[in-house]
């Protein structure tokens, strides 16, 4: 009971749990996530199940029953997913099974719902340790939060405080029934090698190991609060007013140590993947310093950060393009642009666009070339792509990305920047407007 008390003790503590309208466990089958389930449902909350099937052992689909039959018996709705866990190049096992279990939980995850996961004191030691061989800083060694946001809703971590002993001792205590997976004893993966040959070792010196490292990873937790609020106030003064960009000269004002925090934290309020302090080193050391008329490039995983000019841009990693394609279209439907995942329509708009007369004849969708040449709507004069292109302060490696629409071969259209006046409507006339969106 004491357990019981404490789990419900800690739910109060948490605004955003209180709040909720129901709740999404993790469930493994595995005898944490079976004592989170039960504690759940002994406390009357509204909760229901979603296994991951990630197709990684022989036993898999045992599991996924096991699970359906533990939640029947407590009239707990039940679902499984599946997911492909096949790591991808320079990607561990664990890192592509962990990635794709929370990318299927954050699609399923409801706005008034909070995913909960057994993680616990023991899991919060582990991670702690990782985290320092691999060098981290406050934002890795505060390793997992109690409480953030996920998805549409949140996702909480309830039983960070209660060892692995004392969930079993409930699970036994409960007569509860769970499955082992039988990779937990390989130690060639990181966290089960500091589980079973670490840890034990510290336990054998300092029996209350997992409880001080737990703690400070607290501490880190709080450090974070702090230095993110100053990189916050930091980002404020350096952000430019296009998306996820900064202003280079007055980023370079601050000290350095400021310099890395807020690129850390920048990156991470962009919502990309964290780098490693090599990479945030890279773009301080080798970026920063370029030359304004080049074009340096960063990049990690699916993620670059590029500079042009006075500005530093964050964006995703981009995909082979061919610039070479032409697209037809009606301009009644949207059109998808495959190499780009772009998505392009025709709005209707007061005073700018294209005129009705324009978008009835052929239009197709191409891409920069060299050579092109346009009269933009209020402009006297034609003028080289290339040249407005400089003009508009258009990074060099977006140029070739932005589609043109061409009507009756005729380059009508820039589309986010420009409409040639021969194609365009005036201040009191309905124009079709293109936007662009990716996906």
């Amino acid at each position: 009971m004491r357990l019981s008390r404490q789990f419900q003790h800690i739910l109060e503590t948490l605004p955003a749990v209180q709040s909720a309208h129901s709740y999404a466990v993790a469930y493994s089958g595995g005898v944490d996530s079976h004592a989170l389930l039960h504690l759940c449902h002994s406390a009357g909350m509204p909760v229901r199940a979603i296994h991951i099937h990630h197709g990684l052992q022989a036993e898999a689909d045992h599991w996924d029953r096991h699970c359906a039959e533990v939640c029947s018996k407590l009239d707990i709705a039940y679902q499984c997913i599946h997911v492909d866990a096949d790591p991808g190049p320079g990607e561990s096992p664990e890192d592509a099974a962990r990635k794709a279990r929370y990318q299927a939980l954050e699609n399923e995850l409801r706005s008034d719902e909070v995913l909960l996961t057994a993680h616990h004191q023991d899991d919060q030691a582990e991670t702690l340790l990782l985290q320092l061989m691999r060098g981290a800083g406050p934002a890795g060694l505060a390793s997992m939060p109690v409480i953030k946001s996920f998805g549409a809703g949140h996702h909480a971590r309830p039983m960070l405080g209660f060892s692995e002993k004392l969930l079993r001792q409930y699970a036994e205590e409960h007569k509860l029934a769970w499955v082992d997976d039988p990779s937990n004893a390989d130690t060639s993966f990181d966290r089960n090698y500091i589980r079973r040959e670490v840890m034990p070792r510290l336990v054998e010196n300092w029996s209350n190991a997992n409880e001080a490292l737990s703690h400070v990873a607290a501490l880190q937790q709080d450090t974070l609060e702090i230095i993110d609020a100053m990189a916050a106030t930091d980002l404020a003064a350096v952000s430019t007013q296009q998306r996820n960009s900064l202003s280079i000269s007055k980023f370079r004002q601050l000290p350095e140590a400021r310099q890395y925090n807020v690129l850390r934290y920048w990156i991470n309020a962009s919502g990309y993947a964290r780098p490693r302090r090599n990479i945030l080193r890279e773009v301080i050391e080798s970026v920063l310093p370029a030359a304004e008329d080049a074009t340096p490039l960063v990049f990690w995983g699916s993620t670059e950060i590029r500079r042009y000019q006075d500005t530093l841009y964050i964006l995703p990693a981009f995909n082979s393009h061919e610039i070479h394609h032409v697209y037809a279209w009606d301009g009644e439907q949207p059109l998808y642009l495959d190499t780009l995942n772009l998505e392009m329509r025709l709005e209707q708009s007061l005073g700018k666009g294209l005129h009705q007369d324009a978008v009835a004849r052929r239009m197709t969708v191409r891409f920069r070339q060299g050579g092109e040449q346009l009269r933009p709507h209020g402009r006297r004069h034609t003028h080289s792509l290339k040249k407005l292109m400089q003009e508009a302060g258009i990074p060099p490696w977006l140029r070739n990305r932005i589609p043109l629409i061409y009507i009756d071969h005729q380059l009508a259209c820039v589309c986010g920047y420009w409409v040639a006046e021969s194609f365009s409507v005036s201040a009191d006339q309905q124009g079709w407007y293109p936007v662009c969106q990716y996906l």
